[in-house]
């Protein structure tokens, strides 16, 4: 498990529609986990957290659509 492996995740998540449409059904950490480890990646949801709070710090959300749409309906806590 690596920070390395969930910055390479989102990285091809962010270009790959193909890749996003794996997660349109995914309801809970657990599921997201076992879709990217079939995927081949390795990390934690906290990992992805840590990673993804890095990355976007000060970024202002301007909608609530697009690319990470699938990733907000999941409760992560």
């Amino acid at each position: 498990m690596s920070l390395e492996s969930a910055s390479r995740f989102l990285e091809a998540v962010a270009y790959g529609e193909e890749l996003r449409e794996k997660f349109e059904r995914v309801q809970s950490p657990e599921e997201f986990l076992k879709v990217i480890e079939q995927l081949g990646y390795s990390f934690t949801t906290a990992e992805l957290m840590t990673l993804a709070k890095e990355q976007s710090q000060g970024v202002t959300v301007r909608r609530h659509t697009g690319v990470w749409k699938w990733l907000r309906h999941i409760n992560w806590i």
